[in-house]
């Protein structure tokens, strides 16, 4: 009788474990059947996570999972800022990226060529952008910047890396075609004359630009370039730059009639006036003169601190030339 009670108890035990397993079983069904499908997921929210995705994730990943995500990949919200900045030398080196050769003979070793992510980048998005932020270790020559200003021609907003080697010409034709740049981001740290010829063609061109920032070395000739074609100018930012004088920012003060914000913040002066970077009668004459005088402390910053153990590398400028106190300035 034990074994038989036994037995009934086994067959019972087993009965409602089928019928669990069945149940849940069915319930995984169900939900299964309630959770969308990736490539069924909302297009809005899909976009939303693009969003948090770097371009070459876009272009070369993303865009190429189905259908439903290559369109998604599409939509101009995407594109409204191209930035390649904050990409890695690896994503310039993408397997599906076609390698390309530099047309000028010398280049510094580190540095790439953004010419294939900005083609990938076009086929994307179309006349949509208005902002454009070159990678700081990209080495921009006349044909990239072509590129740009032939199927971007809404840009107003423009970082240039500090490695570039454009052509008069080149800059003529992109800044003609960026007639309403209101701001523009250059480090005149290597290639200064190309920088002034920047200036002067962004001043002929562009008299919609209230906004400057300098990263790098800033000298007598720049200045005067800068008052000269860019008299309309209401915010300079010289954050971290090396300038050579007192000279070069009171030029700014005095004449840059509509300047009302300057950020001198982690600067360095080659002449020191008795052991500080301006004196009291300078700081003064500049409060009265604009609205906003922006300074850092010296003693205690630990991004001056930072930058004497950097030695002026290009490793302190890459880390801090994307902050400025100026909020129009940063990127």
């Amino acid at each position: 009788m034990e074994r038989f009670y036994g037995a009934r108890r086994t067959q019972r035990w087993t009965l409602s474990m089928k019928s669990v397993l069945r149940s849940i079983c069915g319930v995984m069904v169900m939900r299964s059947r309630k959770v969308p499908r990736w490539e069924n997921m909302d297009r809005d929210i899909l976009a939303k996570i693009f969003e948090m995705l770097n371009v070459v994730d876009i272009t070369m990943g993303a865009s190429r999972v189905c259908v439903t995500w290559f369109l998604v990949a599409h939509q101009k919200s995407l594109w409204k800022t191209i930035n390649l900045a904050n990409l890695q030398l690896a994503d310039f080196k993408h397997p599906r990226l076609q390698n390309l050769r530099f047309e000028s003979q010398n280049v510094i070793e580190g540095l790439h060529n953004p010419r294939r992510v900005l083609l990938e980048i076009t086929k994307f998005s179309g006349t949509a952008p208005t902002n454009l932020f070159f990678n700081f270790y990209s080495f921009i020559e006349d044909e990239d910047l072509i590129i740009a200003f032939e199927r971007m021609p809404n840009i107003r907003k423009l970082v240039l890396s500090q490695w570039c080697n454009i052509s008069e010409n080149a800059y003529q034709l992109a800044f003609s075609q960026w007639k309403n740049l209101h701001t523009l981001i250059i480090s005149p740290h290597f290639f200064l004359k190309g920088m002034v010829k920047c200036v002067r063609v962004v001043g002929e061109n562009c008299t919609n630009l209230t906004n400057l920032k300098l990263s790098g070395h800033v000298d007598k000739y720049l200045t005067e370039e800068i008052v000269r074609y860019l008299p309309k100018l209401k915010r300079v930012s010289m954050r971290c730059c090396v300038i050579d004088s007192v000279q070069e920012v009171s030029l700014f003060i005095t004449c840059l009639q509509n300047l009302t914000i300057l950020n001198l913040s982690h600067c360095v002066l080659k002449t020191l006036v008795k052991g500080s970077l301006f004196e009291e009668s300078f700081i003064k004459i500049a409060t009265r003169k604009i609205d906003t005088l922006i300074m850092c402390s010296k003693v205690g910053c630990r991004l001056c601190e930072d930058r004497s153990r950097a030695l002026e590398s290009d490793a302190f400028y890459e880390k801090h030339w994307r902050n400025d106190e100026i909020k129009e300035l940063e990127f």
